[in-house]
């Protein structure tokens, strides 16, 4: 079977090809910071302090790693943040799957009025003051809780899995209910089941937004026991004589290359699972774009 072979004309070829470098250009610009931040990261205190790397490590060494990986308050940094991805990935996901579910089915009475709501707090942030107020008040300051439940619900992605479900055949769910399933028992049997591509996306979302949470452990947290590793490498980026960088620092190694270290440990994680869920990422965005 001869395959055919699609000819384009000048103009689309032109436009392809501008397209491709624009992109790679875009793409390289992105890449570069990091390409240097892990040259710095593997390169010895002579050469960084100097100034002489750029995108290639200079006198390889893995001290700077061993030195980060060994401090107490880093590692300490990491579980909190890894703790707080964990139970408030898992958190968010029940809640959002909760509240979506009923949204999704047109005998919900209260489900215009719900989706108005949505729409609103999606559209209109809280401003920072009257919110920091609200989250004291609920006790929710210098504590485990205050890094999860400020961050516990996205309405956009309520309105993802709520989108989901809406297209989900209405003739699957009736013939749940002919089994004699009820609507928790048809949501976590038949529904779940099927909405693994949009639970991933989600997931993923949550996950990446509660390990590179910020703001709310900036605003909430006080104690330095409970700062996540995002605290701790602002703490050790903007303030080079804290007590942490001093005391890494002690080794001889290079403050910078210390900082640059850190923020690579951080990224790890991310970079590490998105390729795993990259699949159903694309595929849950692209959920209700197209009807069949």
């Amino acid at each position: 079977m001869e395959t055919k072979t699609i000819k384009r004309s000048l103009p689309d070829r032109i436009f392809n090809m501008t397209n491709l470098v624009i992109l790679g250009l875009v793409g390289l610009i992105a890449v570069l910071p990091y390409v240097n931040m892990l040259a710095v990261s593997l390169s010895s205190s002579g050469p960084v302090d100097s100034g002489r790397v750029a995108f290639l490590p200079i006198e390889f060494t893995l001290e700077n790693y061993k030195t980060v990986l060994m401090d107490k308050s880093i590692l300490k940094s990491i579980g909190i943040s890894a703790l707080m991805t964990v139970a408030g990935t898992a958190l968010s996901l029940l809640m959002t799957v909760m509240f979506a579910y009923p949204l999704s089915r047109e005998e919900f009475k209260m489900r215009k009025f719900c989706n108005v709501m949505i729409l609103i707090v999606f559209i209109f942030n809280a401003p920072i003051i009257p919110w920091y107020l609200t989250m004291r008040s609920y006790g929710l300051y210098d504590n485990f809780w205050a890094l999860i439940l400020p961050s516990a619900l996205s309405t956009y992605n309520i309105i993802i899995v709520r989108s989901f479900f809406t297209e989900v055949s209405p003739a699957l769910i009736d013939a749940a209910k002919v089994d004699g399933c009820g609507e928790m028992r048809t949501l976590m049997q038949i529904i779940l089941p099927i909405s693994k591509a949009v639970m991933a996306t989600v997931g993923l979302m949550y996950g990446v937004g509660y390990w590179n949470s910020y703001t709310t452990p900036l605003y909430l947290i006080n104690d330095r026991d409970l700062y996540t590793l995002q605290l701790r490498i602002k703490s050790i980026v903007l303030d080079s004589n804290s007590i942490e960088s001093m005391n890494m620092v002690s080794t001889g190694t290079s403050t910078q290359a210390l900082k640059m270290t850190t923020i690579i440990v951080a990224a790890i994680p991310v970079l590490c699972v998105y390729p795993f869920l990259q699949k159903h990422f694309v595929k849950g965005m692209t959920i209700g774009s197209v009807k069949g």
